[in-house]
């Protein structure tokens, strides 16, 4: 195996050069960009890392953060995960190119920046700097008791020091400090957004994508929540003293905190309503928040980099049928039957009556007068999706268009259902349809594919052709702030004074269509008309 050698600030890495699907490409894997986040570092804000002395081996990737396997239960990963890896085609300093930063999704709580999803083949053809990076999920990720000993958004800002490192080093692989677009999809989506407003990552990037997941989803971010009370008193420790649950989940083995941080947590409501137990959140109470004021302000100003997002056009599935949170079992069907109410996130129940619906017209909505069962799971599905993404992602472009940042805003709705789609058989998800996370595999080359003898797109196929097409529109977006430089094929938002949503459907056939407003159904406010 080529090696190939590169210094940064912290030392010496020896990469290798890899003969991908197509490409060859330079690989620098396992680069600490901070301590491990160990003993008296668990729940704090992340350290940069230490240099070391002599060479370090780049060649293999680092530790996953910690996690429960959605597969088998058990939980996989190290503590000891802050680590970024750097994928490029060439290494010359004279020819500064594009960076793109790829922040993982997984609901806050699983998943990695590692080549299993997100093999670097398709994207570094289009002559880019891609880095992937790790950062800490779950509970050590998310940890706010509400006090100055564990602020909450650990993992966010791992993610900034993580953008700190490039900005110190990409250079040295070829990229550019000053041309940097930060890109991720559902709760990585979330987090690019979370990145735009917050100050603490202000000068760190120029271009933001947010693939199916936005701040202001309801899953995404909380004010506050007393999970961490909740998981102290789960093993063993029943205390309203964040001191006291502090100091006693910090002496809890790793694995333990991250088996019981979810599913065995919630309460029936929580687990009818697919809640999640640790997410970003106010953090006022640390000495360096992320969020020194509640996001709104924030959104209400606008993002005024060039900003890409959108949606896929059956996100709700994934909810129902995958093996993120499992089947959703006839019994909980018949609870959510019984009481609609049960289904509804929190958040978004106490602004119905401000919305100006009612839970019952809300069900009508979807289900007109039939029963939610397994014959009418394709409603349900709609109605999470709307919930769960399409509401507020249109929300945050409401808001791109009255701050005066539609201008460099793209909205995309991604329409192409492969016939050999690589995203439902690794998710498992057992429904027609373009699903949550579809387009990643368009995006990416997922190495576990091939561990699982699935076949990646080829050459001339309808596959390939869409692969072409999103690594190129991404790649150009991140190149100049237009994703259709050669065409002007994708328009931003139209002004305030046009009340309608203008979007790319990305198919075999991309063509720009028209939300209009208060003729969609996610407009729960002007339609209350049975669909």
């Amino acid at each position: 195996m080529n090696k190939i050698r590169v210094e940064v600030t912290e030392g010496k890495l020896v990469g290798v050069v890899v003969n991908g699907y197509n490409v060859r490409y330079l690989a620098f894997r396992r680069i600490p960009y901070a301590k491990p986040p160990i003993g008296e570092l668990r729940f704090k804000d992340p350290v940069p890392a230490e240099p070391w002395s002599g060479e370090r081996d780049a060649s293999r990737y680092g530790n996953v953060a910690l996690q429960v396997d959605v597969t088998t239960q058990e939980a996989i990963g190290n503590e000891d995960c802050l680590y970024l890896n750097v994928y490029t085609t060439k290494i010359e300093l004279l020819e500064k190119r594009p960076v793109m930063v790829w922040i993982h999704g997984g609901g806050f709580l699983v998943g990695s920046g590692d080549s299993g999803w997100y093999g670097p083949d398709y994207i570094v053809q289009k002559d880019v700097v891609l880095v992937t990076l790790n950062y800490r999920l779950g509970v050590l990720g998310f940890l706010n008791l509400n006090d100055e000993v564990a602020t909450g958004n650990q993992g966010l800002k791992d993610v900034v020091l993580a953008l700190k490192w490039v900005q110190k080093n990409i250079l040295k692989f070829g990229g550019d400090p000053r041309n940097v677009t930060i890109f991720g999809q559902s709760a990585g989506g979330a987090i690019t957004n979370c990145l735009a407003l917050s100050p603490l990552a202000k000068g760190l990037f120029h271009k933001v994508i947010s693939q199916s997941g936005v701040v202001l989803n309801p899953w995404a971010f909380n004010e506050w929540t007393d999970h961490g009370f909740r998981l102290a008193k789960k093993l063993g420790k029943t205390t309203s003293d964040p001191k006291v649950a502090y100091e006693f989940l910090k002496t809890i083995d790793a694995k333990i905190l991250v088996k019981n941080e979810q599913w065995p947590l919630r309460t029936e409501e929580e687990k009818l309503s697919f809640s999640l137990c640790f997410t970003p959140s106010l953090d006022s109470n640390s000495s360096n928040p992320f969020f020194p004021k509640h996001p709104k302000e924030y959104i209400n100003r606008g993002i005024h980099v060039p900003f890409l997002l959108g949606c896929n056009r059956d996100e709700g599935t994934f909810l129902l049928r995958s093996n993120f949170f499992g089947d959703i079992s006839k019994e909980d069907l018949e609870k959510v039957n019984t009481d609609f109410k049960k289904t509804i996130l929190s958040s978004v129940l106490s602004k119905l009556p401000e919305i100006g619906i009612t839970v019952e017209e809300l069900r009508s909505l979807y289900f007109g007068k039939r029963e939610i069962s397994e014959e009418t799971l394709i409603n349900y599905a709609s109605f999470l999706g709307d919930e769960f993404l399409i509401r507020e992602i249109i929300n945050v472009c409401e808001f791109q268009k009255s701050s005066g940042g539609y201008k460099s805003t793209y909205l995309y709705h991604f329409d192409y259902e492969s016939e050999n789609s690589l995203s439902k058989k690794l998710q498992q998800i057992r429904f027609p349809g373009v699903c949550h996370g579809e387009e990643l595999f368009f995006l990416f080359c997922p190495q576990v594919a091939k561990v699982l003898n699935l076949s990646l797109p080829k050459h001339g196929s309808k596959d390939y052709k869409i692969v072409n097409y999103l690594t190129q529109m991404w790649t150009d977006f991140a190149k100049t702030g237009n994703p259709t430089p050669a065409t002007n094929l994708w328009l931003p938002l139209t002004s305030p004074q046009n009340e309608d949503y203008n979007y790319l459907n990305i198919n075999l056939n991309p063509e720009m269509k028209i939300f209009r407003k208060g003729k969609e159904r996610w407009n729960w406010d002007s339609r209350k008309e049975t669909l």
